[in-house]
C-alpha cells in the first residue's frame, strides 16, 4: 500500500514483533509439554490417576496462537486451574509478554495499583494490587498469580469467581445480593 511505501519500517518492525512472539509462544508450549509431563508424574506419584490421565490427554496448547488466542486459553477453566494449580509459566516467563500489552485482554502483569471496574474477567500477576469493583448483575472471573492481590468490592447482583495461587492474596467486601465464589 502507499502508506506501507512512505513508512517501510512500520512493517518491518511488526514483523520483528510478529516473529519474536511466535518464537515465545513456541518456547512457551514447550516450557508447557514439560511443567505438564511433571504435573502428570506428581499425580501419579500421589495416586491422583484420574488427574494425570487428564493432563497426558490435554492437547489444548498448539504452539501457534497469537497473544489474543494464548489468553483464551489462559481463561479457560482447564488453562486457570493448570495455571494456578501448577504454577506455570513462572513470574520471568510471564513478564516476556508485558511489551505486548497483554491488559487489552484482561492480564495485568506487574502493573502496580490498579482499580478495575466491571472486569469480566481479570488475571493480575505479579507486583499488581487491584481493587476491583462489582456492581452489575454478571458474572466475573479474578485469577491471581505470583504474589499478586486484590481487594474486591462486590455488590448488586454479581457474582465473582475467584482462583489465585499460594503465593496471591484476596481479601473482600460483599453487599446487596452478591457472591463471592472461591
Amino acid at each position: 500500500s502507499i502508506q506501507s511505501f512512505k513508512h517501510p519500517e512500520r512493517h518491518t518492525i511488526k514483523r520483528i514483533k510478529d516473529t519474536a512472539m511466535k518464537e515465545l509462544v513456541r518456547h512457551i508450549q514447550e516450557e508447557w509439554k514439560a511443567a505438564k509431563q511433571a504435573a502428570q508424574e506428581r499425580c501419579m506419584s500421589m495416586g491422583d490417576r484420574e488427574m494425570a490421565r487428564k493432563l497426558a490427554e490435554c492437547d489444548m496448547f498448539k504452539g501457534t496462537e497469537d497473544l489474543e488466542g494464548l489468553v483464551e486459553l489462559i481463561f479457560s477453566p482447564r488453562g486457570i486451574e493448570f495455571l494456578t494449580k501448577f504454577g506455570f509459566p513462572d513470574l520471568a516467563t510471564f513478564r516476556k509478554f508485558k511489551q505486548y500489552r497483554p491488559e487489552r485482554f484482561g492480564v495485568y502483569i506487574d502493573s502496580g495499583k490498579i482499580t478495575l471496574t466491571e472486569a469480566r474477567k481479570a488475571f493480575l500477576i505479579g507486583d499488581t494490587v487491584a481493587t476491583v469493583k462489582y456492581r452489575e448483575s454478571a458474572g466475573n472471573r479474578l485469577h491471581l498469580m505470583h504474589g499478586a492481590s486484590a481487594s474486591v468490592l462486590a455488590g448488586g447482583y454479581s457474582v465473582v469467581r475467584i482462583e489465585k495461587d499460594d503465593k496471591s492474596d484476596v481479601t473482600f467486601i460483599r453487599q446487596d445480593h452478591a457472591r463471592i465464589l472461591m
